[in-house]
């Protein structure tokens, strides 16, 4: 029972790890070159991630302890190689606070004779009543808007990530651990099949 709920966990995980590699090798192929070719550089990065996330969905599989245990290597590393970029990416967005919440430009929209281009009649009577509308919508978010409240919605924000950044690194870790415990339950029924051949 305990070995195949731990062969359920890393087939589970196996199949999240590919599927998101597979989705962010898509996803990184849309983005422009840069000079330091990082684009390139991570999309080649998950493509040797597939190759260990495949090894871990066909080892799961199989029950083949040699593949699953370099399916938990790969998780363990990737753990410790994305923690670095997560919290990288926080410590970017911390002071983010003060350039978010500064005090909001003037919106003043004068709806003037002389600042209207000359439209045909039809267009004219149609957005005569937009720019008045836009203008009025801007004067009341203007108003309700503060740099307090800005603040408690960017830090609110701030919180939910370093939330998350921290339960997928937890999780990933966990699921690290789970796939390593089922490797090494692998090898101890192998060798407990070996040792009974070799007393037979």
């Amino acid at each position: 029972m305990a070995v195949s709920r731990s062969r359920t966990i890393t087939l589970a995980v196996a199949l999240a790890t590919l599927t998101s590699n597979v989705l962010s090798s898509l996803l990184s192929s849309q983005l422009p070159d840069d000079p330091y070719h990082l684009a390139a550089n991570y999309r080649w990065y998950l493509h040797i991630a597939n190759i260990g996330s495949v090894f871990g969905f066909v080892g799961a599989l199989r029950q083949h302890a040699p593949s699953i245990a370099l399916f938990a290597n790969y998780l363990l590393l990737d753990t410790l190689l994305s923690a670095i970029p997560r919290i990288a990416l926080l410590s970017l967005i911390a002071p983010l606070a003060g350039t978010l919440c500064a005090s909001p430009p003037s919106f003043r929209y004068t709806n003037t004779p002389d600042q209207q281009p000359q439209l045909s009649p039809s267009i004219s009577q149609a957005t005569s009543s937009q720019p008045a509308e836009v203008s009025s919508q801007l004067q009341n978010i203007a108003a309700t808007w503060t740099p307090e409240g800005c603040q408690q919605i960017v830090q609110l924000t701030q919180i939910t990530l370093a939330a998350s950044v921290l339960a997928a690194t937890v999780l990933q870790l966990a699921g690290a651990l789970a796939v390593r415990g089922f490797a090494r339950k692998l090898y101890r029924e192998e060798r407990k099949i070996e040792g009974c051949m070799e007393v037979e």
